[in-house]
């Protein structure tokens, strides 16, 4: 039980560092930005929304000029597609994304790549942050771990799974797991 609980704590400071790191990277980047360089990032995001394939075609003559730039406008896109995914009609559907890195992979081969590598940065750091709380949550509210690591299931099978493998491993006993029913947003 004392082996485990330094396990989790040792865990939980690494991805806390870890998220902290990324954190201050994505930040340092952001703010290393021009007024003028957050302004051609915003007007390519909303020229997608409006016409993609103008979009595009800005977002690969800044590619040319400025492949870091181009990198933060592919992950400013990713961030944004969420929020307008949802809206009726969509603006930009995570179909676009994939759209958007494959065009690049054509025209600018290094800037996919890496916008392929900070997303998965991204995403490593956000798998680590979610799997961390629902271990955390194991000890004082099993039930809660539960339910949170079914709705994700639900959502998100793949993510669902090694969070239920994650959180086995953590000692949530599988009962609270086959009991908990998925909250649906």
């Amino acid at each position: 039980m004392v082996a485990r609980r330094i396990y989790q704590t040792i865990v939980f400071f690494l991805t806390l560092t870890m998220l902290i790191l990324s954190f201050f990277i994505l930040t340092s980047t952001a703010q290393q930005l021009s007024e003028t360089e957050k302004e051609q990032i915003q007007k390519i995001i909303a020229t997608f929304a409006s016409e993609p394939e103008l979009g595009m075609k800005l977002l690969e003559d800044l590619a040319e000029e400025n492949p870091r730039l181009a990198v933060l406008a592919v992950i400013q896109l990713v961030k944004e597609t969420p929020k307008l995914a949802v809206l009726e009609p969509p603006i930009i559907t995570p179909e676009v994304v994939v759209m958007v890195v494959e065009g690049l992979s054509r025209t600018q081969p290094e800037v996919a790549v890496r916008s392929l590598i900070r997303i998965a940065e991204i995403k490593a750091a956000l798998n680590a942050m979610l799997t961390e709380a629902v271990v955390e949550m194991i000890e004082d509210t099993p039930g809660v771990a539960a339910v949170a690591v079914q709705s994700i299931k639900r959502v998100a099978p793949e993510l669902g799974a090694s969070l239920e493998e994650e959180a086995v491993a953590a000692g949530l006993e599988k009962d609270y797991l086959l009991a908990a029913s998925p909250i649906m947003p």
